[in-house]
């Protein structure tokens, strides 16, 4: 039986568990192949997909045969020296359903420390639903009673790009910004631009730091990556993650779950994006450190510089 495309959004009914199998080596081969095939057809990277695909038919076979789970394992971590969004899984289970954070905090929250508004972004909803609109305006309002701005997203896992766009609007210029075009493997480029947001005038002046760390995958990538790349603030922490092009899920026959790089965000300003390398900060702080108070500091000494160039 031949690895073919099947592609499947997460929650299909017919996502049945697989059992563990043993694969001989004609199962592997066949395995093989069909990964290899998914790969060539959907991955955005036309020269990523040739080199992942010769790879796996070049790939040597046990011979003695090898659990399916322990293949998928061992795949995994070889195809994410290409991309670090290549996973394989073994058997089309969909996988379970992200909840709402267990002590019920908001994705967004504003608070103010002396001269400084703290937004934590705990992570990035979609912005077309107007209840998260508002929960980021409210916020972005506090912030502009406020003389600097520090985002914090340590952290945070990603999300929806309409939230990072939503939120740069009027901390970027008046007028629109090109934060991102999308590249799609069988689809048109798309370009994501901020819209003009007047009701925040002041935001767009305030020092600007953003605080990340490690843990920081995404989305929240992107928005750091776009203060960054504009000279709009300074970014803070620790090197993020490093999840820039977005994979969905594809089937093979075989019972394999394969998912693939299939999108790319790249910046307009550098022609590529933080995958794999991680946006790295401008300063780095130490993990044993108190990281807020040293993006505030940081802050605070962009203010100052700010207010006695103004007053020379």
């Amino acid at each position: 039986m031949t690895g073919t495309a099947r592609p499947r959004r997460d929650g299909d009914p017919d996502g049945a568990a697989v059992p563990e199998r043993w694969l001989t080596a004609s199962d592997q081969r066949r395995a093989l192949e069909g990964i290899a095939r998914l790969i060539e057809q959907h991955c955005v990277f036309p020269e990523v997909a040739s080199a992942v695909a010769a790879e796996l038919r070049e790939r040597p076979i046990r011979p003695g045969g090898i659990a399916s789970s322990a293949l998928a394992r061992t795949l995994t971590a070889e195809l994410r020296s290409h991309d670090r969004h290549f996973t394989v899984r073994w058997g089309h289970a969909a996988p379970r359903r992200r909840t709402a954070d267990a002590g019920g905090e908001p994705a967004i929250s504003f608070r103010r420390e002396a001269a400084a508004g703290i937004l934590t972004i705990r992570r990035f909803d979609d912005a077309s639903r107007p209840v998260h609109a508002r929960l980021a305006d409210a916020c972005l309002a506090q912030l502009e009673e406020c003389d600097g701005v520090v985002i914090d997203v340590r952290g945070n896992p990603g999300g929806w790009p309409t939230m990072v766009e939503h939120i740069l609007a009027p901390l970027l210029a008046p007028d629109p910004v090109h934060i991102v075009t999308f590249r799609s493997a069988g689809s048109p480029d798309h370009e994501a631009w901020t819209r003009p947001d007047g009701r925040f005038p002041r935001l767009r002046d305030l020092p600007l730091v953003v605080l990340l760390d490690e843990r920081t995958a995404s989305a929240a990538e992107s928005l750091a990556y776009a203060v960054q790349t504009t000279g709009r603030g300074t970014v803070v922490g620790r090197p993020s993650v490093g999840a820039a092009n977005p994979a969905d899920a594809f089937d093979e026959r075989s019972g394999f779950r394969v998912h693939i790089p299939t999108g790319a965000p790249i910046d307009p300003r550098t022609g590529t994006n933080w995958d794999g390398a991680g946006v790295q900060p401008a300063v780095v702080i130490a993990s044993d450190a108190d990281e807020l108070r040293v993006a505030i500091e940081i802050m605070t000494r962009r203010l100052t510089h700010d207010t006695d160039e103004r007053d020379a």
